[in-house]
């Protein structure tokens, strides 16, 4: 029930806050929509933040009617999965703050790995985009996005936790 909560979140933020945070590559917008997904992989662990992210990028995509076509959804996907899953896997060992912030920052290197690699062999030339620009677009896109995305759910985490795991009364 949970995870169907945070991924309708997902989708729901994807639509109300879809911004460039990159004046030269106005094409790359952020959107907060990997928040709950982190949330979850923090709360339930690798498996249900990987199967948030996929079922958040595929709604999202059904819901728009895949505006950014298959290699967006292919993008938002692979990406989030990335970040989902190396978050709640270094987390799941160490469920420490010093494991959340490692956790943080292994997902965001992931994420920023695989969308620099996919952007650079896939995406960038099937939209005839120079490779090239990859460094000076999709890589300080992702770091600034994961930044973004990690001060808020180290802020929220805690907080949110007993709800998360179903306990409301139990936050203090």
């Amino acid at each position: 029930m949970t995870a169907a909560m945070l991924t309708a979140v997902g989708v729901v933020v994807s639509f109300i806050i879809d911004i460039p945070i990159l004046p030269f590559a106005d094409f790359l917008k952020y959107t907060p929509s990997d928040i709950p997904t982190l949330l979850g992989s923090f709360a339930f662990g690798p498996v249900i933040g990987g199967a948030v992210a996929l079922a958040r990028a595929l709604l999202h995509g059904l819901l728009t009617g895949f505006r950014n076509g298959s290699i967006g959804y292919v993008m938002d996907s692979v990406s989030a999965l990335a970040l989902a899953v190396s978050v709640g896997m270094v987390y799941r060992v160490r469920k420490t703050r010093g494991g959340a912030v490692a956790g943080l920052l292994v997902g965001s290197v992931a994420m920023t790995v695989v969308s620099v690699a996919l952007n650079y062999f896939w995406s960038y030339p099937a939209y005839g985009v120079p490779t090239a620009l990859v460094w000076t677009t999709a890589l300080p896109f992702n770091l600034l996005k994961c930044l973004i995305n990690g001060v808020m759910v180290f802020v929220l985490y805690k907080p949110l936790s007993p709800i998360l795991h179903g306990r409301e009364g139990d936050r203090g």
